[in-house]
């Protein structure tokens, strides 16, 4: 049987991307917790082509919801092989704007989940964990300060929990650059932003894919990160590309 691969926050954008790219693949288990309609959709196209896929709701910053995710899936599929911690909360602040509860939403969602999912999947019988993280943990700037502390935290974290789980569980690290645009951003300022790169490109969904399957497939990789970018973590922007690239 082919491995099942768990995306956390795969209804929508890079994490639906990467169910339909890595479906030609493995089984897939598309998480979602608001992104209803759009997972439903995902599901259905998949469906379509063959895939084997299911979808499963959770609130991942409710422990009980979050602990009951990984059961469901290996209940459905009879195993759960691979997550991909791709969920993740992405708002703005900076330290002029930080507050108590903006600041625990974004460590709730980008650091504490993950971290419990990988523990639940080791103790499922899994073998694989993929934290997606940022190019951000190792080019910071003081934009998005809550993100970036919980992107940072789950990088730092990554190393200790390959040391922890192995020889059982391999836990891996994939930061990206610019896929789609976000927030406000407009389409020509995420154009602009990936001609600002040193290869003059942004990281794909292909890119990412290709990535996280040379992860899945490879025995004696973990405890690594591995940046796609394009080379902007190279450039040292003094803010998040986003604004930087305003004119």
């Amino acid at each position: 049987m082919r491995p099942v691969v768990l995306v956390t926050g795969g209804g929508r954008r890079v994490g639906a991307g990467l169910c339909r790219d890595l479906s030609a693949d493995y089984r897939i288990a598309i998480h979602y917790h608001r992104s209803i309609a759009e997972a439903e959709a995902l599901e259905t196209e998949l469906k379509a082509l063959g895939r084997d896929v299911a979808r499963f709701a959770a609130d991942l910053a409710a422990p009980n919801e979050r602990a009951a995710l990984i059961p469901a899936v290996k209940a459905h599929f009879g195993s759960v092989d691979v997550l991909i911690n791709c969920a993740s909360l992405f708002k703005y602040d900076a330290i002029d704007s930080l507050t108590p509860e903006l600041w625990q939403a974004h460590i709730d969602s980008n650091l504490t989940a993950p971290v419990f999912l990988i523990k639940a999947l080791s103790e499922a019988g899994g073998r694989v964990a993929i934290n997606i993280l940022d190019q951000k943990v190792v080019n910071p700037n003081p934009d998005f300060l809550s993100y970036t502390a919980g992107k940072v935290g789950l990088a730092g974290l990554t190393q200790p929990l390959a040391m922890a789980l192995a020889p059982k569980v391999r836990v891996c690290g994939l930061a990206p650059g610019l896929v789609l645009p976000s927030g406000d951003q407009s389409q020509a300022d995420f154009e602009a932003a990936a001609r600002a790169t040193p290869l003059g490109l942004t990281c794909t969904i292909a890119d990412l894919a290709r990535a996280a399957r040379f992860m899945i497939d490879t025995p004696s990789f973990t405890g690594q990160i591995v940046t796609v970018d394009g080379g902007e973590s190279l450039t040292g922007r003094p803010r998040d590309v986003a604004f930087d690239v305003r004119g």
